[in-house]
């Protein structure tokens, strides 16, 4: 009767404990069985299969972060640095596209001409391929010697601009590339008395902005800044890249004929200045500052920089903000205004 009892009272506590739930080995067994189970489901999902006790480590471990105040990476919510950046916006303008076609097209002619000549050369038509080659090579190389935009801002020259010494112009070069989009361009300073100003490179990472020390003391703040987001404006639409392949077209032509300064003219857009113009003005939101200023440009006696050699000075002549007369001479063309003119469009706003 005892042992019955006892063999009772043992059945009893057996089916107290397990009404209780699962023993430690038992929770373990069925832990581990569950995540076995999650790993098959993630195979079967054409995942990684996880180890076991994985999940639990890493919870562990960010559990442990957060507990020692561990701080969060915080991603930039601005645009990705390498996104992809506009359309220029003188793909839009009529004639634009036929103009830089015609420039790409007198880039790439003589290139190709050169290839044809090793070809000539390596199927033994000696006389032919050495003329093709020569002829294609040297004009290639010429004109993007002549006409590089790095090459063109190097002779046009100029000191680099101190925050300290020409904190004006720094702050309003900043200014305005705050309110274009842009990064701020390399800033120089060309010691000439002709007030005038140009942007030259082939494209935004590589723009430099030329400012003659005629210009600084011709204007006030407010016209200097029309005319520094003028040149910028230029950037920003991506005139850089058309007149660079106007420049590198026509470098070797420039240094036969005065001729190639028309040629630019044409090819890099013969209403890009009043373009920048309205550009300028619809950023600024003060069309007389820049009105004011193109009319001081007018009546300059000179605003040619006296120390540009003949080649630039005919590659250069329709870039900057008050064109030379290099791009003024023969017939007028449709389109390209004078700087009065200009300036009279910009008081009617």
């Amino acid at each position: 009767m005892a042992r019955g009892a006892a063999g009772g009272g043992g059945a009893k506590g057996a089916s107290s404990k397990g009404a209780q739930g699962p023993t430690g080995s038992g929770r373990r067994r069925a832990g581990s069985g569950r995540e076995a189970q999650a790993s098959r489901a993630s195979t079967r999902r054409g995942g990684t299969p996880q180890r076991p006790g994985a999940r639990a480590q890493q919870g562990g471990r960010t559990r442990a972060a957060r507990a020692a105040g561990g701080a969060r990476t915080v991603r930039p919510s601005g645009p990705h640095p390498r996104a992809a950046r506009p359309k220029p916006e003188w793909r839009g303008e009529p004639g634009a596209l036929a103009g830089a076609r015609v420039a790409a097209a007198l880039v790439v002619v003589p290139v190709l001409a050169a290839i044809g000549g090793v070809a000539l050369l390596a199927a033994g038509a000696w006389v032919a391929g050495a003329v093709l080659l020569l002829a294609g090579g040297g004009w290639s190389l010429a004109s993007l010697h002549f006409g590089s935009p790095r090459m063109l801002a190097e002779r046009v020259g100029g000191r680099p601009a101190e925050a300290g010494g020409d904190a004006r112009l720094v702050n309003l070069v900043e200014g305005a590339c705050v309110l274009l989009g842009l990064r701020p361009p390399r800033l120089r300073i060309l010691d000439d008395p002709a007030p005038n100003a140009v942007v030259l490179g082939p494209d935004e990472d590589a723009a430099v902005l030329v400012i003659t020390s005629g210009l600084l003391s011709l204007l006030d703040r407010m016209e200097l800044e029309g005319v520094v987001t003028h040149e910028l404006a230029h950037v920003r639409r991506g005139d850089l890249v058309r007149a660079a392949l106007a420049t590198r077209a026509l470098g070797l032509v420039a240094l036969l004929t005065p001729a190639a300064a028309r040629g630019i003219v044409r090819l890099a857009g013969p209403e890009r200045e009043s373009r920048a113009d309205l550009r300028a003005a619809e950023v600024t939101r003060y069309p007389p500052g820049l009105s004011a200023a193109l009319e001081k440009l007018a009546a300059a006696p000179n605003v040619r920089p006296s120390g540009l050699d003949a080649v630039t000075a005919r590659l250069t002549a329709a870039l900057w903000c008050a064109s030379l007369d290099e791009a003024r001479t023969g017939p007028a063309r449709r389109g390209v205004l004078g700087v009065g003119e200009r300036a009279a469009g910009l008081r009617e706003l």
